[in-house]
């Protein structure tokens, strides 16, 4: 578990409280989202490329529309700097001097806090542990964005267990996928008019 948990201490509880204990664990109202959409989980069982495909030609930042691509390594130590980055916002070198993961994350939350009402999808979420996927759904419900996190393959129990304290969706199927992304706008083709078009 990362040693900053962002939903506190329902968090921890989802998080160690294992399917024995599953009494201590918190109602599924406390981590509903009031008034917008829940936390979508896109479940790419097969780890299917056009799921990463779809997702990708659906990056379109001016329409707060980011999707997140993180970068392997161990712990997923970069992924507040891939959000950051993704966004817009100057990050620290990787190869400088440390900064902390919890610091990074309170960058990202004030970030999020500050912009209008974006999506951001993270690809590669089986990738991430389970203290990382609470902290973005604490994101989720504590910012104006809405995630779409995508698991390609089939989650496995402790993932299950999380999400069913989470107010959430389940996608599964490319066709929902389409739904969720669709393609950005093609952009004209310079020097022409609209009657050329």
């Amino acid at each position: 578990m990362d040693p900053i948990n962002a939903l506190g201490e329902v968090g921890v509880d989802v998080l160690a409280c294992g399917l024995t204990v599953s009494r201590r664990c918190p109602p599924r109202g406390s981590l509903a989202t009031e008034g917008r959409p829940p936390v979508t989980v896109v479940v790419d069982r097969h780890d299917e490329k056009r799921f990463t495909h779809a997702a990708l030609a659906a990056h379109h930042p001016p329409a707060g529309h980011f999707v997140v691509h993180p970068t392997v390594a161990p712990r997923s130590r970069f992924l507040w700097q891939d959000l950051l980055h993704t966004l817009g916002q100057e990050t620290r070198a990787r190869s400088g001097s440390a900064w902390p993961m919890d610091e990074q994350h309170r960058t990202v939350h004030t970030a999020l806090s500050r912009r209008p009402r974006c999506r951001i999808t993270v690809l590669r979420a089986h990738r991430l542990g389970e203290g990382l996927w609470a902290d973005l759904i604490h994101l989720h419900l504590t910012t104006n964005a809405e995630l779409v996190l995508v698991h390609h393959g089939e989650p496995g129990e402790s993932l299950a267990h999380l999400l069913r304290h989470c107010d959430h969706r389940t996608v599964t199927g490319y066709t929902g996928m389409l739904r969720l992304h669709p393609a950005r706008p093609a952009l004209p083709a310079p020097g022409l008019s609209d009657a050329d078009r």
